[in-house]
């Protein structure tokens, strides 16, 4: 009986704060496309182009020829290993939600257009999302903006909440208490990767997935930096703090991501393939992380 009260008001409070909560400034659609979250925006009163929303990009990107095509002035390029062009765009229009004055660096966005299967014009990134609270319904496909923060309630085996922290030099936050088949390692939420769980190769060796990495099904994966080499396997066990995932796939690294990560700063990266089954809230104004599992 106990267990069962726990539940009813485990239930009622999370029915509580989702009808308490502040509503949202603007409830838009988005596409899902081979687990990248895509939205159309108008640049400059041009469009809709077609940008995708990723946490872990410091700076908004915009497609160098697009860039040419709308005449946004360009910098010369910039040195490293994803160069490019910083711009600045007048006016982004996302279904009204009007945001002036984006700084963006442009660049050859065509191959990540291959791997979308559709021209990728653009992606949103950390100076985006930073002055906002952001609403990702992975399983309605829905982005909802919130002016004020909604009530909190209780963590609980569906919902976590947890302080947005960052590494030095990075822009993804932080979940310390994710446990890979009981051990603790901190993991970062990046909605712009469309894997589910990656280890570090130091992480591997830390929680002894050795002989699981060098076996599993070889997987190449590409991003800004260039590309990675992983193994798909599975873990016996994983939990986000109090939620628990049970067995799911993971991707181990084998070279090209995450191999100088100490286990003690981030021991992998958490994106949309997991992310999917929860709607996950970036508060970014309050420093807050949501996570809560969707109802289907």
């Amino acid at each position: 009986m106990q267990r069962i009260c726990a539940a009813v008001l485990c239930v009622q409070s999370l029915v509580a704060w989702r009808a308490n909560a502040a509503g949202p400034i603007l409830d838009v659609p988005f596409d899902f496309l081979h687990n990248q979250v895509v939205l159309q925006v108008i640049v400059n009163g041009r469009g809709p182009y077609n940008f995708v929303l990723d946490s872990g990009t410091q700076t908004s990107t915009i497609d160098l020829r697009l860039a040419k095509q709308l005449r946004l002035p360009l910098s010369a390029l910039t040195s490293g290993r994803a160069a490019g062009r910083k711009t600045f765009c007048d006016e982004l229009d996302l279904a009204g939600l009007k945001i002036k004055g984006l700084t963006a660096v442009a660049l050859d966005l065509s191959k990540p257009s291959t791997q979308l299967g559709r021209t990728l014009h653009g992606v949103l990134g950390h100076n985006f999302l930073a002055p906002r609270i952001t609403e990702i319904d992975y399983f309605h496909r829905r982005i909802r903006f919130y002016r004020d923060s909604p009530l909190s309630a209780p963590d609980s085996g569906r919902r976590i909440s947890f302080p947005m922290r960052f590494r030095p030099g990075s822009v993804l936050p932080v979940l310390e208490d994710c446990f890979v088949n009981g051990m603790k390692i901190p993991v970062t939420i990046d909605t712009g990767s469309s894997l589910g769980l990656i280890l570090f190769p130091k992480a591997v060796r830390y929680l002894g997935l050795e002989d699981l990495a060098r076996d599993g099904i070889p997987l190449e994966a590409a991003g800004y930096a260039g590309k990675a080499r992983l193994m798909k396997g599975w873990a016996r066990s994983v939990a986000l703090h109090t939620i628990d995932l049970g067995a799911i796939e993971v991707a181990y690294v084998r070279s090209g991501y995450g191999e100088d990560e100490e286990i003690e700063r981030r021991g992998g990266n958490l994106g949309n393939a997991v992310l999917q089954d929860f709607i996950l809230t970036l508060d970014y104004p309050h420093h807050l992380v949501v996570l809560e599992a969707a109802d289907r």
